[in-house]
């Protein structure tokens, strides 16, 4: 649990080297406690890129600066005792005004609520509390502009968003607690998916997630985007088409059972590192092994979109007839949404870098299933870079 200690000043970043932080979004991080301030950086900057002080005075200088922020985590006192110049500042300036708070402490949140509430989301935090729950508020409030633009959106690519982060954040705890999947909720929040995919606007939906904090949904909603608009190019239709759909969405669902410390880590991955991330194919296959009602083609997404043609693939080093072209299409558009995703270890790929990196896995990919992926996302994205 995370508690306060004695205070003393301290200000620093949880990354200190700028290129290597998670993505864009930036969360400041203001105690007086240093033990808890520290608990509070080591488990929100698996995340995000976070700033951090002792003093409001302090870090009034981040606000000041111009820095695009996600969030602002405060204890109540300071916000009591010395807010008022820090407040004022947050307030004033347009691209910080709806930044959200979360405030630990002892609060009288009425109080507190009636100077705030009207401009930003705020959220309270009682200490002690755990470390799980301070990470997803802070991922439910990030997310919450992003989440709430979708309201705008036309009904049905509104519901293609909001029913697929709901179905991923379900399997996110289902997975937690050691539990099945929901095989058939997945699938549902599949079909405004794929049909907003099937009337042209798969550009559309991936635009809409790309500054989303959560990663794994962010590509696991791609990789379903992509495969979805491939599947149906390569003749795939109805029942079959929404199964892989909702196969891209649990593509990597292991990674949901694998240690963020290693999934998150912005330096090169040790020898075993690298083995433990190896093992969410295998956490894959456990997790749906014990779930009710999943077809073979989710199973064979999950378990197989890591395999090369010439058996260079893991898990199990499977080539050549041995890959159906379920497997051979998932290891392409996994290799492209990763590249053209940002995260904290590199950069985001343009759209033509990562179609050069596909070129040269020669003999890895299937080579007419690749012609066919570079023509109809090229096509279907207008050559723009795909986020």
């Amino acid at each position: 649990m995370l508690s306060p200690a004695h205070p003393q000043p301290t200000y620093g970043h949880a990354f200190f080297d700028k290129s290597k932080r998670p993505g864009p979004t930036r969360i400041l991080v203001v105690s007086k406690y240093p033990k808890f301030r520290a608990e509070i950086v080591s488990t929100l900057q698996t995340v995000f890129a976070v700033d951090y002080f002792s003093t409001t005075a302090a870090a009034l200088e981040v606000l000041r600066s111009g820095a695009r922020l996600g969030l602002i985590v405060i204890d109540y006192r300071l916000i009591v005792s010395q807010s008022r110049d820090f407040l004022k500042e947050k307030f004033e300036n347009e691209h910080l005004r709806e930044v959200p708070i979360i405030v630990t402490g002892r609060v009288d949140e009425k109080k507190f609520n009636e100077t705030v509430r009207q401009t930003c989301r705020v959220s309270y935090l009682r200490r002690p509390f755990l470390a799980s729950q301070i990470k997803d508020e802070a991922a439910r409030l990030v997310d919450g502009p992003i989440e709430d633009h979708w309201k705008t959106l036309p009904s049905r690519r509104k519901l293609a968003l909001k029913s697929s982060v709901a179905s991923f954040r379900d399997t996110a705890k289902r997975v937690k607690k050691g539990m099945p999947l929901n095989m058939a909720e997945t699938k549902e929040s599949c079909v405004p998916l794929m049909e907003e995919v099937l009337d042209g606007h798969a550009a559309e939906l991936i635009e809409n997630v790309k500054d989303h904090h959560n990663h794994a949904y962010v590509h696991s909603l791609k990789v379903a985007t992509l495969l979805s608009l491939l599947g149906n190019a390569i003749g795939i239709k109805g029942h079959e088409l929404l199964t892989i759909t909702a196969g891209g969405l649990l593509m990597d669902v292991g990674k949901l059972a694998t240690p963020e410390e290693i999934l998150n880590s912005p330096e090169t991955l040790t020898a075993y590192q690298w083995k433990e991330l190896k093992k969410h194919v295998v956490h894959s296959h456990n997790i749906l092994m014990k779930t009710d009602n999943v077809s073979e083609g989710v199973k064979v997404i999950a378990e197989q979109h890591h395999e090369k043609l010439d058996g260079s693939g893991y898990p199990r080093g499977l080539k050549g007839k041995d890959l159906n072209e379920l497997a051979r299409l998932s290891a392409i558009a996994d290799i492209f949404c990763a590249l053209t995703d940002q995260r904290v270890y590199k950069p985001r790929f343009s759209f033509d870098s990562s179609i050069k990196v596909l070129d040269k896995m020669e003999g890895q990919l299937d080579p007419f299933l690749l012609t066919l992926f570079k023509e109809i996302v090229r096509s279907a994205f207008k050559q723009t870079t795909v986020h």
